[in-house]
């Protein structure tokens, strides 16, 4: 089911998964604002792919591991939202980002094992 004029957040937005989403969702009608850890190239490609379909898009970075830079990231989207779309709602949060740990367990040290709990549930 297609929507229109609604606004979607994608973290993680730029490659894989998250890049396929943000596509996606574009393709259906949304406008786009999504995240990218240290990439800008890759976020600005992704960006341009959503302006040619027809839907505005925007990428920020943010680590989603640091949660002290989430008021940054909640400021730059409210004052964007308020900007292009004369409101500070959006319709559909995606909480795509993350990693993988490819290895044993035993083989994992404490510095990974808290970059993950970052990543994957504090950063939610």
């Amino acid at each position: 089911m297609a929507t229109t004029n609604k606004t979607a957040i994608v973290t993680g937005g730029s490659r894989g998964l998250g890049r396929d989403m943000v596509l996606n969702l574009a393709k259906n009608g949304n406008n786009i604002i999504f995240t990218y850890n240290s990439n800008k190239t890759e976020a600005d490609k992704v960006v341009s792919e959503v302006l040619a379909l027809g839907q505005k898009a925007i990428a920020y970075q943010l680590d989603v591991s640091n949660i002290k830079g989430f008021d940054t990231f909640s400021n730059q989207v409210s004052e964007y939202l308020l900007e292009h779309e004369g409101s500070t709602n959006f319709d559909f949060l995606v909480n795509n980002a993350g990693v993988g740990i490819y290895g044993s367990v035993t083989d994992t040290s404490e510095e990974t094992i808290d970059t993950l709990m970052n990543i994957h549930f504090k950063g939610v």
